[in-house]
């Protein structure tokens, strides 16, 4: 089967080959090493970088990683490129890892030009057009309408991005409406595609995660009590700020709470990292600065796949505060160790854990009953590890790596069987 496909990240087979090392590792690695590892696949891979470069990292998987240094604008060189790239790699299949960027319609469209749409899948990620109307929520107007200095010579304040989103949607959906293959896994994005492309085919394929976290599982007497571990500050989107506001309520009962987060220490920054500062992070920090709270968040800097894991176990509970997501790998990875966990209900985020038996899920604007449930998690001490063991089986079913590839493999050869009217 010759495979072709497209990411808006570069796979760490594919930075080993170009740098000597493998980076962070992505989700994505998981699948890629399982395929490369049927010797009846040839796998080409492109994807979405800082610097062009083309070669091969074996005789079965060769590369290319093009650029597309504005997300929010259609980078219109990308068609013949992709046709070039079609014509002279003949793929069976073309497999597109998300929708959220311009490459996306570039491809179809190139696909479209070469008959190549039923055989042609587009996998859901997030999706633009939809999390841009959330873009923001939750903010008080005066952080929407602030500039810090970086912001400002950049026109890019919390509103400016959110438009950006909203542009990037308006190509996603010129994308699925000539899409004939989606591939999902929750109710969320299995709705949106009817929405947005009603007339392809809804194939449902469970996500497979990074291979550290199917070893290890959380222990409540190995854990620091009362440390609370989230994904990053990155956008508004992440819904850290509602995390702040719950955590002004959660020291009342516990003094000593604390929340760990990967990514640079955006609360301390000092010189040129002050000036090059976004509007959110001047906000998260001037706020965690009047309520107290600066002292009470840990920035971890930037995670390998162990060290995640390891600040996983380390903490007492996993929150995901976002105001938007479909299927938050981080979710699953905390899910996968064991490790309790509380969510805002939102996206699909109800379709991987079942509350209450496998984790708490609250509205995701009302932080005061995120407060009441991490408080809840750390009155149940040792208990909570109930909770986390059956988080622990949904994830080692939903995120099965046997199961997932030999469905993909299903659907590919569903896919490569199919003509073009």
């Amino acid at each position: 089967m010759r495979l072709l496909w497209l990411c808006n990240l570069i796979p760490g087979t594919i930075q080993q080959a170009i740098t000597g090392t493998a980076g962070n590792g992505l989700w994505i690695d998981h699948t890629l090493e399982d395929l490369h590892g049927m010797p009846e696949t040839n796998l080409r891979v492109l994807c979405r970088g800082q610097k062009a470069a083309e070669g091969t990292a074996d005789d079965r998987l060769s590369y290319r990683v093009f650029e597309e240094p504005v997300m929010h604008r259609y980078e219109l060189s990308l068609e013949p490129l992709f046709r070039q790239e079609l014509r002279q790699f003949k793929p069976d299949i073309i497999h597109i890892w998300g929708t959220e960027y311009s490459h996306t319609l570039a491809m179809l469209r190139a696909c479209r030009e070469e008959g190549l749409l039923d055989r042609t899948i587009v996998g859901i990620q997030g999706l633009c057009g939809i999390c841009g109307k959330h873009y923001g929520e939750g903010l008080p107007k005066a952080a929407l309408r602030s500039f810090s200095l970086r912001d400002l010579l950049r026109l890019d304040n919390v509103p400016m991005q959110r438009r950006h989103y909203l542009q990037r949607g308006q190509m996603e959906a010129a994308a699925l409406a000539m899409t004939k293959h989606v591939l999902g896994r929750t109710h969320w994005d299995e709705a949106a595609c009817k929405m947005l492309a009603p007339q392809a085919k809804y194939h449902f394929c469970g996500e497979t995660l990074r291979q550290s976290f199917y070893s290890g599982t959380w222990e409540y007497n190995a854990c620091r009590k009362h440390t609370i571990f989230a994904s990053g500050p990155d956008t508004p989107i992440k819904g850290f700020h509602h995390l702040l506001e719950a955590l002004v309520l959660v020291l009342k009962q516990y003094p000593d709470a604390c929340v760990t987060v990967p990514g640079p220490d955006i609360f301390r920054s000092s010189g040129r990292a002050r000036l090059l500062e976004q509007t959110y992070h001047q906000y998260l920090r001037r706020y965690a600065a009047r309520y107290g709270l600066t002292n009470h968040v840990r920035f971890l800097n930037r995670l390998d796949a162990e060290q995640m894991k390891q600040a996983f176990l380390s903490a007492n509970v996993f929150v995901l505060p976002s105001v938007m997501e479909n299927s938050p790998n981080i979710l699953g990875e905390a899910m996968l160790l064991g490790l309790p966990c509380i969510a805002a209900d939102v996206g699909g985020v109800s379709s991987m854990l079942h509350a209450p038996e496998e984790g708490l899920l609250y509205q995701s604007s009302a932080p005061y009953v995120l407060a009441q449930d991490i408080c809840r998690v750390f009155a149940m001490e040792a208990d909570a590890s109930n909770m986390g063991a059956a988080a622990r089986r949904r994830a080692l079913l939903t995120h099965d790596p046997k199961q997932n590839l030999d469905t993909l493999l299903d659907i590919y050869r569903s896919l490569s069987q199919a003509d073009e009217p």
